[in-house]
């Protein structure tokens, strides 16, 4: 009788339809334009797509700085302020903010927390091309 009972409750979710959950995509933003207002561009040619995580210890400054190329950034935790030396500009991100860097500009980003800062940075290059250049002292 178990055996009756079992074979039929098989049989009704064999006949049911399957159920398959489709995948969702949520924006997180849209972007058209750098954090100090330049328009996002790639290189122009076969192109290098980097992929790193960057940690800035707590209360720590990024030497300054400035990338010839389109640089994007997703903070995964931590606070960071970034101050444009050429514009005079200073935005504050965290966590869940992406930040599209500005390009040829100088400048320099503070650690604003507590804890560390951690990035998803990706970086969009000429193959072979570095994307950070340092401000000699």
């Amino acid at each position: 009788m178990k055996s009756a009972a079992f074979a039929a409750v098989l049989t009704l979710c064999a006949a049911l339809p399957a159920v398959a959950q489709a995948p969702e995509a949520q924006v997180l933003g849209t972007y058209t334009a750098t954090n100090s207002g330049q328009p996002i561009l790639s290189p122009e040619g076969p192109l290098a797509l980097t992929v790193s995580r960057v940690t800035i210890p707590a209360g720590a400054s990024l030497p300054v700085h400035r990338h010839p190329y389109q640089r994007l950034a997703y903070v995964e935790s931590g606070a960071l302020t970034v101050r444009n030396l050429e514009t005079g500009g200073s935005v504050d991100f965290k966590p869940g903010d992406t930040i599209v860097e500005a390009r040829g500009q100088w400048h320099t980003g503070t650690a604003s927390t507590a804890g560390p800062v951690v990035l998803l940075v990706i970086d969009q290059t000429p193959p072979g091309k570095a994307n950070t250049e340092r401000k000699e002292p």
